[in-house]
């Protein structure tokens, strides 16, 4: 507790000595014990209670693709990919069959990354068996020091790394590619992309892949975290000595070179376009200086930055709201470029790609903030919402997951970002925002970067069209007018009305239940509406709300379909009440609290979150969405610019071209599932719109709302009461209904040949009449992810066929009872139809013989830990209430379900494969890229 003192202190100091304290180092937040053992390793231990009997590990490497050798190229991503391929310790895939088997997936709390400069290990462990933790300590030992390197295992994840390379591919990649030599122009940057050349992945010899590993997975470059739910600090600071304290390194060690972005005096350009484009976009980039971490100083500048950037963002977005609006989207912004230098970013996607409109007022916009600055009340909005949210975050503290803080220190093991911990932070940004003035501000902004030095420009757009090709000179000319465009003075306007003018009369709770086992409040009101309460100390300050109302869209004519499924596009963007989205916003300066609508297929409700000390204000606009909708021509003419700019190139995009062929194949020219295009956005009633709504929320009375969070049930009784129970009721009586729109039945084939890039996209599915219950549904899934576990080891691990297969399944109840089943994955075209037989035959197979008892216990096992660790989050019973009161089950069930895990047996899910994966009723599409002719015959 003392050093508690100490940090605020030396917090004081800092904000009390003007230059001289701003110079002074940030120290490390107390929590963290920090060390560095005699071999060079750092590493970072802190206690964390969240998640539950869990904890996080991070093995992190100052390696990546920059210490690449020119004929290294692609191979610390590689070898990141091996060290799930065997080590000394754990043969081949061990250890992802070890994690599985403790009920952790693969992916969610086993991973990796690697980046230019850095190679991230990551391992999530449940703490309740020793064991499990002593042998996840054993696995991140091995990834440092004891990779095996087995020939058979480098050949066959060769294919993998190959595949994922494969599944990156297509327009945006194929662009990127271009700009990133400009962008990094004479640096090794562009030449080492971290997932390498494809050539030397195929073909890179053992030795070559074992060099990198030995020259940089040294202890004078590693750093190990170890954050999350264990008693003692001392044993698992003794474990890491025990274990890392012996590695090695090299007796003469290959040198860590920064990597330095040189300067250039002209503007460098890209200018590319694309045939699958589907719009024009505009980039103003500047090198600047590096962004320095560390001391107090350096924080306030970061502020700096933050304030600033976030104001002239404010001003984009509104420019997005005007009735014509001068582009789609727009945004500025500073990040780190390398270990060397910073990158001040403006970026604006053109509207219909207009270049010279979506340019000069994008640039304009930045030249009347250097002009005549912001005004004071943006600056104090800015302020409070950032000491809003910093103060959240200090109140959330003990539930920030043990992840959040790895990932800090993993940054400040790797970049040096200061971690005095959040209670320290909050104290900083409290003094110096109520130091920073607004002349500072203005002054920042106008200390950015300009002119030719260090500028790289971007522009990219469809290839074809109306429009032509701008050359280098045409876009210097183009910015040149932006940056001595006038524009009017802004206006800050801030409408001084009340939220809510006069408050509702209060209505009654009429009947009340205590759930005691669930430990849930019901209340039925005055009006009808039913609310279901769970207070919880998960979180300090969270209050979580959903709402729902049966009927949905289902209930409207098809030819409104169109109108209700775009209501809620055109509503929320309009608006409540008196307010535009500008006036909102500006009203709810420093307050936690949202509200949005929804009409769906079935249901129509509403939801939304709020702080504690909001909630007056949240369940205002809980009245405001559901009775005072608005309908602001402007913003609906905004809308549908931006829309209509958006879909005029869509059939430029391969996928969406295989997207309307497989619903043009399911549903044919069904009215519901018309795609979005140039004629229906011409079709868009705004009033119909408008009137959907209110036919829709008109009638309150079949409501049930469903909160959970940190209220007290009295206070939120009396909110009740006032807002909800005074909301109009009809006596309506409603129900979902089934429009006719079932997939076709019998086996369908998509094939389409559309695309550049030499990969093809699988996608099947199966569907079919079931009988909906709990249990099965639950087979479904089970089965599902069997099948994901088993496809993983087959068309990935066995035949390095794809990076990763996605399977899908379940039941619906409502309108009617039917499964959906399916599976996908990315490919190489000539491999696609054998990979679909491998996995057709896989299915066939688990419907003869069953899951294995190890796969079915790793899939029990993983949904008990998840269920385990669910039951402690609001979200979770947010969502397991809502489908429980759907679904009419007992509340009590949502505590039962390791009963339904364990009842599962290999039989179930034989059954369930034989009848949810059923083969009469089969669609299976590919997508191939043009001119691929062999597959078509």
């Amino acid at each position: 507790m003392a050093l508690f003192f100490i940090i605020f202190a030396a917090m004081g100091s800092v904000l009390g000595q003007g230059e001289e304290g701003l110079d002074r180092l940030l120290p490390p937040d107390p929590a963290i014990r920090v060390g560095t053992l005699d071999n060079g390793l750092s590493y970072y231990i802190r206690k964390n209670p969240k998640p539950e009997d869990r904890v996080s590990l991070r093995l992190v490497i100052k390696a990546g693709s920059l210490q690449e050798d020119h004929d290294q190229k692609g191979l610390a991503h590689f070898i990141e990919h091996m060290a799930f391929n065997g080590t000394e310790r754990f043969r081949k895939s061990e250890v992802v069959d070890f994690l599985e088997k403790a009920g952790m997936r693969f992916g969610a709390h086993l991973n990796a990354h690697t980046s230019f400069e850095e190679t991230v290990y990551m391992l999530e462990l449940p703490t309740l068996d020793p064991g499990v933790l002593e042998t996840g300590f054993q696995i991140v030992e091995d990834w440092a020091s004891a990779l095996s390197f087995d020939p058979v295992e480098i050949d066959k994840e060769r294919g993998v790394v190959v595949e994922e390379w494969r599944s990156r591919q297509g327009v945006e990649q194929r662009v990127r590619d271009k700009q990133y030599p400009v962008l990094y122009y004479g640096s090794k940057y562009a030449k080492r992309l971290p997932i390498g050349s494809m050539f030397t992945i195929q073909g890179a010899p053992r030795h070559r892949i074992v060099d990198f590993y030995e020259d940089w997975y040294r202890p004078d470059l590693m750093g190990l975290i170890v954050v999350g739910d264990f008693e003692d600090m001392d044993m698992i600071e003794q474990r890491i000595v025990a274990g890392f304290s012996g590695l090695q390194n090299p007796e003469s060690p290959r040198e860590r070179e920064l990597e330095e972005i040189p300067d250039h005096d002209e503007t460098l350009f890209s200018i590319q376009t694309d045939p699958e484009l589907t719009r024009a976009s505009f980039s103003i980039y500047y090198k600047a200086p590096d962004m320095e971490e560390g001391t107090a100083g350096n924080y306030r500048e970061l502020l700096m930055r933050q304030i600033y950037f976030g104001l002239l963002n404010n001003r984009f977005i509104e420019r997005t709201q005007e009735a014509e609006p001068p582009y789609l989207a727009a945004n500025a912004g500073q990040t780190q470029m390398g270990r060397t230098r910073s990158l001040v970013s403006y970026s604006v996607s053109l509207l219909d790609g207009d270049l010279e409109k979506g340019v000069t007022a994008f640039l304009g916009e930045v030249a009347r903030v250097r002009t005549e600055g912001f005004a004071e009340g943006e600056l104090e909005r800015q302020k409070v919402n950032y000491i809003r949210g910093m103060e959240r975050s200090l109140e959330e503290l003990e539930n920030l997951p043990s992840g959040a803080f790895a990932s800090e220190y993993t940054r400040n093991f790797l970049h040096g970002e200061p971690i005095p911990g959040i209670a320290a932070e909050v104290e900083l940004s409290r003094g110096f925002l109520a130091s920073i003035d607004l002349d500072e501000v203005n002054a920042f902004g106008n200390s950015l970067p300009r002119g030719e030095k260090n500028r790289v420009v971007l522009y990219a757009a469809p290839e074809g069209g109306d429009r032509s090709v701008p050359s280098e000179e045409r876009l210097l000319e183009v910015i040149e007018l932006g940056d001595a465009l006038i524009l009017d003075s802004y206006e800050d306007f801030v409408s001084g009305m009340a939220l809510l003018d006069p408050l509702p009369e209060s209505g009654s709770v009429v009947e009340e239940t205590f759930h005691e086992d669930v430990e849930v409040y019901e209340w039925v009101l005055s009006n009808g509406i039913r609310v279901v309460a769970k207070p919880t100390h998960f979180k300090n300050d969270e209050i979580l709300m959903t709402s729902y109302s049966p009927g949905g869209h289902s209930l409207v004519a098809d030819d409104e379909f169109t109108a209700a499924v775009t209501s809620m596009l055109i509503l929320n963007e309009g608006g409540i009440g008196e307010f535009s989205v500008i006036d909102l916003d500006k009203m709810l300066a420093g307050k936690i609290a949202g509200v949005s609508a929804y009409i769906g297929d079935l249901y129509e409700g509403l939801g939304g979150t709020s702080s504690a000390q909001d909630l007056d204000t949240f369940f205002q606009l809980v009245n405001l969405r559901l009775l005072s909708p608005r309908l602001d021509m402007d913003s609906y003419s905004s809308i549908k610019s931006r829309l209509m700019s958006m879909v005029v190139n869509r059939m430029k995009s391969p996928q969406a071209i295989f997207e309307d062929a497989i619903s043009d194949a399911i549903h044919g020219d069904h009215p519901r599932h018309l795609q979005m295009n140039v004629g229906v956005l011409n079709n868009l009633d705004p009033e119909l719109s408008l009137a959907i709504f209110k036919d829709r929320f008109v009638d309150c009375g079949d409501f049930t709302f469903v909160f959970v969070g940190s209220f007290q049930v009295d206070v939120l009784k009396e909110y009740v009461a006032r807002y909800l129970a005074s909301l109009p009721s009809t006596d309506r009586i409603e129900a979902g209904r089934f429009n006719g729109d079932y997939p076709k039945e019998g086996h369908t084939e998509v094939i389409v040949a559309q695309g550049l890039e030499d990969k093809a996209q699988v996608r099947v599915q199966f569907i079919g009449d079931a009988e909906w219950s709990t249990e099965n549904n639950y087979a479904v899934v089970v089965a599902r992810e069997v099948l994901n576990l088993r496809l993983r080891e087959i068309l990935r691990e066995e035949k390095g066929g794809t990076y990763g297969v996605g399977v899908s399944g379940g039941i619906s109840r409502e309108p009617i009872e039917r499964f959906a089943t399916g599976f996908g994955f990315t490919c190489e075209p000539s491999r696609a139809r054998n990979l679909i037989a491998a996995a057709l035959e896989e299915i066939k197979r688990l419907k003869i013989e069953g899951p294995s008892r190890v796969n079915l216990n790793k899939v029990k096992e993983t949904h008990t830990k998840g269920y385990q660790k669910g039951l402690k989050e609001n979200g979770y019973w947010l969502s397991q209430l809502s489908s429980t009161l759907k679904e009419e089950r007992e509340l009590t069930s949502i505590l039962n379900k390791e009963d339904l895990f364990e009842s599962v047996t290999p039989e179930a899910i034989r059954a369930a494969f034989e009848s949810y994966f059923a083969d009469e009723n089969r669609l299976i599409a590919i997508l191939y890229p043009e001119g691929f002719e062999e597959e078509l015959k």
